[in-house]
């Protein structure tokens, strides 16, 4: 077994090293056990990234031999709007960047990637040249643009595929609303949480949860939980800030609400 291999196998965190990810521990090891599970499910896989900034999440399917292609799509805006209310801003969010940092993890293997500056509510899928094994979508942070980049990655998917989001604590509206649409046009799906924060939705007959590996993640998935509702626990603090305190007790008295027979 060469090292790759041993690597994945132990969901190892090296194969995240040498490009800054804002991914944390548990979204990595969660994010390789994808990898994992897609590796053994095909003989070779295409993935698909829409928002890549410096190319971390590229890294262990960049040194991936079963990876055979790799899409990324980002816009690469110097700030872009967030369901959290602000403006995010990357500096220096060049495709040109990002390039360089992936040459630097496997200088040979850089070939196979296709870079595409723009967004998915103005590209068609025609421009993806190939049926995609596997999507991760972690780009513009509001509702609609996640809608949009789910639809994209439908539209370019293998019959049997997985699609991925970050930041679920965050996008979980419009991960909704990228379930409800599967409903409404009878897309057969499977969809659960990773810890800490990737939500994962298998498309057709793709069981990622068979993987021994990914199953173990799954079921840890209490760490996600917990993670949501603590990364929004600053909403609650504010709403519990005396004068809305002070109101919530007055409403609630006033109309009944904690009065229970």
């Amino acid at each position: 077994m060469n090292s790759f291999e041993q690597s994945i196998g132990n969901l190892d965190l090296k194969l995240f090293e040498k490009i800054s990810s804002q991914s944390n521990d548990h979204d990595k090891q969660s994010l390789l056990a994808c990898q994992l599970a897609t590796r053994e499910l095909t003989d070779g896989y295409k993935y698909l990234e829409i928002g890549s900034y410096l190319g971390g999440s590229i890294q262990p399917h960049l040194l991936d031999e079963k990876c055979q292609k790799i899409y990324s799509i980002d816009k690469r805006p110097l700030s872009q709007p967030d369901e959290r209310g602000v403006d995010f801003t990357y500096l220096n969010n060049s495709t040109a960047r990002m390039i360089e940092n992936l040459r630097a993890v496997a200088p040979d293997q850089t070939e196979k990637i296709v870079t595409i500056d723009g967004e998915t509510r103005q590209l068609k899928p025609s421009e993806i040249k190939d049926k995609i094994t596997l999507c991760f979508i972690d780009g513009e942070h509001t509702d609609e643009a996640v809608l949009s980049d789910f639809k994209f990655c439908l539209s370019v998917l293998d019959e049997g595929g997985a699609i991925l989001f970050d930041d679920a604590n965050i996008i979980y509206n419009g991960i909704s609303d990228c379930l409800e649409h599967l409903k409404k046009v009878s897309i057969n799906f499977k969809a659960y949480i990773l810890p800490d924060k990737i939500f994962a939705i298998e498309i057709g007959n793709f069981p990622l949860h068979q993987n021994r590996v990914f199953l173990e993640r799954l079921l840890g998935n209490y760490h996600s939980y917990l993670f949501a509702l603590q990364t929004n626990d600053l909403y609650r603090q504010f709403v519990n800030k005396r004068p809305f305190r002070l109101y919530r007790k007055l409403m609630t008295k006033f109309k009944g609400l904690n009065k229970f027979e």
